[in-house]
Order: structure tokens, then C-alpha cells, then sequence
């Protein structure tokens, strides 16, 4: 391939999650938001992004994070499945924030649940058995996914929708003409990579792929001609919902919110929450061979370690990176062969460019 065929191209930079989901990636995508033209998101509003504005927390279950870059178009591409009622609600929410109006873009094929897809899953047992974030709601998100896969004519579609006819476009070419003009595309992967339907604990695992592979897809974007950035979110400690959710990695250990609590000590108890059903989370150890699997799958170029703060909670909301903490992460880039830990998080609204801090202590030697 000759220089000029690449030297226009943008950049694509993939926010995927290495474990089982709730692994900060909507932070992290937050985190990154100013220097990008795109934010992107695909999945469905079963998983809840939270992320900070103006001091405010805001979950964010379908309309990407990037809405807090008032110069960042935003996109909710084809492989998305939108629940009407959460994204019409979003949007009423950020209006009052940003203007959004005319930088939204949904992609007219993107499928929507229907109130009969809502129906039926809610005369089944289907969320309750596999541990679904959204097993209390039921809000039709499996329904809908297993009946676009049948091919159902029951199927609704974005531009069969009034209330988005404002907002239909071919989000397809506008990525793809977007990233030939040379800009940046975030892609915000949702859930985690032990919760993709091939590679998780089947039947523990949500109804579509979950890798980097994968989110380019269901994007429409093709990662060969472009300079790809692929951003591992990794937790220090892996959670799973409440409930039948399935196993954690033959490494990794359940333990209890108190014991967490205790090894970072901190005096306040450590607990956590899923954002959309507010239930108590199951939480282990790290799992090594879990780590390992999902680089060699996933192929990130760089990891964000988030949740640093449970290692010690001395550094909770602080830019300080102590010895255990700096520990965990000699020993990811060890498992990784070499892939550099670039951003750590030591609380929601702290993240620490660690490339940055790992230059000024050696300036301080």
C-alpha cells in the first residue's frame, strides 16, 4: 500500500472491556472525548455507562459518552438495539446539558423493541436465567435481538419510527467518510469480553459479540486501513450482576465486598452496584489466564486500569499512583508482553495518564 493511500486516513480508537462488563468503560470513553469527531455506539441500553459532567453522575445506557464534546458527533450505529423509551428520555436529559439536536445521528436500520417484544420476554424466564442486568425490567432487549436473528417481519426498524425521523441517517458512510476525511472515531464497546456469546461462560453470556472485532462490525467499519488504537478496560477486581450470573475465571476467586474493603483499607466499606438494576454486585480476584486470553483475543494496544483505588485506598480519588498499586500494574504489562498500562483510575472522576506520571518520577530520579 503506498504512502498516499494511508496519509488521509483517520483513526479509529475501540474502548472494549476485558472482563464481565462494568469495567469503566464509559469513563474512560469520557476521559478521551475532547480529542475525538465520533462517538459511537452500538449493544442496547442493558448496560449502563456512568460518567461525570459538570461534578453531575450521568448513566448513560444508550446515546454514547461523547455527548460532553459539544463538537463531537455522535452515532448510534446499525448493530444497535435502542429502547425507545431510555434513548427518548437521554436525550431530553442532555438537551438541558448540551445540544445534541443536530448531532445525533441513528442509523435507519438499527433495530427498536417493540411493546409486544417487551411483552413476551416478560412472560419468560429468559433475563432470570442468565444473571441479564435488565432481569427486573425485562425490557425486551433478548426478545428483540432473537427475533431480528429469525428474521422476523415483526422487526421494527429506526426509520419505521416516528419520534427518530430527525435523527435517521446512513451512519455507515458517515463513519467511514468521516475517518477517509482523516478524523477520529471512538467506538464505545458496551459489556465485557467474558460476557460475548462465544468466548464467556455459555449460557452466562449476553446475546450478541463483545470483542473488538466484533464492535468494528456492528459499526460498519473495516480496522485494516486505519490507524487503530484498541484501549483494554481492565478491572483490578472482575465483577459479575447479582444472582445466577455464572462463573468467575478457575484463577479467580469470589470473595466479598468486606474483604476487598479490608485489603485496600480502607475505613468506609467498599461495595458497588449495577447501574441500571441497583443490585449488589459479585465480585473476585484477578484472574491471570482471564487477562491473558482476552489480550490474545482482543489485541489491545494499550490497557486503562480502572478501580486501581481497591489495592489502596490511600489513592482513592487521588493522582498518586502507590506500591501496590504500581505493582498490579508491572504485572499486567508483564502478562500482556509488553503492553503498556497507559491511563489508571483511582476513583470515578480520576484518571491518571500514567505515560505522563511515569515520565516525571524519572525526571525526579
Amino acid at each position: 500500500m503506498s504512502k498516499n493511500e494511508t496519509e488521509h486516513s483517520g483513526r479509529i480508537i475501540m474502548v472494549v472491556g476485558m472482563q464481565y462488563g462494568s469495567e469503566g468503560k464509559g469513563a474512560i470513553t469520557s476521559y478521551l472525548t475532547p480529542g475525538i469527531s465520533l462517538g459511537v455506539r452500538t449493544g442496547a441500553a442493558n448496560a449502563g455507562h456512568t460518567i461525570y459532567h459538570r461534578n453531575q453522575p450521568f448513566v448513560m445506557r444508550q446515546i454514547p459518552c461523547a455527548w460532553t464534546n459539544p463538537l463531537a458527533q455522535l452515532v448510534l450505529g446499525r448493530g444497535a438495539i435502542i429502547s425507545l423509551d431510555i434513548l427518548l428520555e437521554e436525550i431530553k436529559t442532555i438537551s438541558k446539558f448540551s445540544n445534541i439536536k443536530n448531532r445525533l445521528f441513528i442509523d435507519h436500520s438499527a433495530h427498536v423493541i417493540t411493546k409486544a417484544q417487551i411483552q413476551a420476554e416478560q412472560k419468560t424466564d429468559l433475563a432470570l436465567r442468565i444473571g441479564s442486568t435488565s432481569a427486573n425490567s425485562k425490557e425486551g432487549i433478548g426478545t428483540a435481538t432473537a427475533d431480528k436473528v429469525l428474521r422476523k417481519e415483526s422487526c421494527l426498524q429506526a426509520k419505521d419510527v416516528p419520534e427518530l425521523e430527525n435523527y435517521l441517517a446512513d451512519t455507515v458512510d458517515l463513519i467511514n467518510s468521516s475517518l477517509d476525511q482523516g478524523k477520529f472515531a471512538l467506538l464505545e464497546g458496551t459489556q465485557g469480553f467474558k460476557l460475548d456469546l462465544d468466548f464467556g461462560y455459555f449460557p452466562f453470556v449476553t446475546s450478541r459479540n463483545t470483542t473488538a472485532t466484533a464492535l468494528a462490525t456492528q459499526a460498519g467499519v473495516s480496522t485494516h486501513l486505519f490507524d487503530v488504537e484498541v484501549i483494554g478496560v481492565t478491572r483490578t477486581y472482575p465483577i459479575r450482576v447479582a444472582g445466577n450470573s455464572g462463573p468467575f475465571d478457575d484463577d479467580s476467586q469470589e470473595i466479598t465486598w468486606a474483604e476487598v474493603t479490608k485489603q485496600a483499607k480502607s475505613k468506609t466499606p467498599i461495595s458497588e452496584q449495577t447501574s441500571v438494576t441497583k443490585k449488589i454486585r459479585r465480585v473476585a480476584t484477578f484472574s491471570p489466564t482471564g487477562f491473558i486470553q482476552a489480550c490474545q483475543i482482543n489485541r489491545p494496544t494499550e490497557i486503562a486500569l480502572t478501580f486501581a483505588d481497591y489495592l489502596d485506598w490511600s489513592a482513592h480519588e487521588k493522582d498518586k499512583i502507590t506500591p501496590p498499586i504500581e505493582k498490579f500494574i508491572d504485572q499486567l504489562e508483564e502478562l500482556s508482553n509488553g503492553i503498556p498500562v497507559n491511563l489508571v483510575k483511582t476513583g470515578p472522576q480520576t484518571t491518571i495518564d500514567f505515560n505522563w506520571y511515569r515520565r516525571s518520577m524519572l525526571r525526579k530520579i
